[in-house]
């Protein structure tokens, strides 16, 4: 069995900034205490654990702006999926301690949407309705409508400016092809697909080693959009079998006695201790496939 790596792997720039944000304002005693989250910092399920050890109390279930009602002091900390106008707003209002731990990429679309809208321009936003993600991007106008696939465009008004932009952790590939499908409607949209790079790189790399592989093992956590685009781009655009595991856990009940080539890719929010730890396993033949890490290894 042969085991390649693709590359790139680890954390994105995005997440290694907000987890230096977080780590350093754990540390710093002049921080607010207690210290909020708006939902979970990056969707990887290990790091989010780390940090609860480590004090910081996360908030979960709610839009962002009905989180902020259970807060009434401290720090609060926007993730790294961003949050709307409204949000900030609020919690200067309430007199919070503000860290924003916003990816640069997602404050990039929030900036061009800004933009178009002073431009006249309504947009239509392709992601995934229920991502933190596309609810600080909705928040931010009521000209901002979510579409994907199943969209009645009938229902939607032809403007005379209309943008489509993206959730920066779509698949590339199907934002261009949706792109094509919304133009024969509206021939006068225009694109700006704005998914970030190291979503974009991953999945490229999936398409560049296809011929190669007989199986690929995603590593991520299942609530991660780019980590399950890594795994449609491998099954529906490369027709390669794809595993999506969390951790070495995952591949308990898994037969790779079948397959000769595998890869292994991951999202941008997985620890590379996770993905080693599933290598290493791998290349020597170990298949106890029970994790030894801790959660205070994800976030060093």
């Amino acid at each position: 069995m042969d085991i390649i790596k693709l590359n790139p792997q680890g954390f994105c720039k995005g997440v290694i900034k907000a987890i230096n944000i977080i780590n350093k304002a754990i540390d710093d005693e002049n921080i607010k205490r207690p210290i909020y989250m708006l939902g979970n910092i990056v969707h990887n399920r290990n790091v989010v654990q780390a940090f609860r050890n480590k004090g910081i109390i996360i908030l979960e279930g709610k839009p962002r702006l009905d989180m902020l009602n259970e807060i009434n002091e401290g720090t609060v900390i926007f993730t790294a999926h961003g949050v709307s106008d409204a949000v900030k707003e609020r919690a200067i209002k309430k007199g919070l301690n503000i860290i924003d731990a916003t990816c640069r990429d997602v404050n990039h679309v929030h900036d061009i949407i800004k933009s178009k809208l002073q431009e006249g321009y309504d947009i239509l936003f392709y992601g995934k309705p229920n991502h933190p993600e596309t609810e600080g991007v909705v928040g931010l106008s009521d000209r901002i409508t979510i579409v994907d696939e199943n969209t009645d465009f009938n229902q939607i008004k032809n403007k005379s400016k209309i943008l489509l932009t993206c959730q920066t952790t779509m698949s590339y590939l199907d934002v261009v092809s949706f792109y094509q499908q919304i133009k024969a409607r509206f021939p006068q949209v225009e694109l700006l697909g704005e998914v970030c790079n190291a979503t974009r790189t991953r999945q490229a790399a999936i398409l560049e080693n296809k011929d190669n592989l007989d199986l690929i093992i995603v590593v991520g956590d299942p609530l991660s959009n780019n980590s399950k685009m890594l795994q449609q781009v491998a099954e529906k655009k490369a027709n390669i079998k794809a595993l999506l595991v969390e951790d070495i856990n995952g591949l308990k009940d898994v037969d790779l006695s079948l397959y000769n080539r595998i890869g292994i890719t991951a999202g941008a929010s997985t620890p590379d201790a996770i993905v080693e730890e599933i290598i290493n396993n791998l290349k020597n033949n170990n298949n106890d496939f029970v994790s030894k890490l801790k959660f205070e290894d994800y976030i060093r």
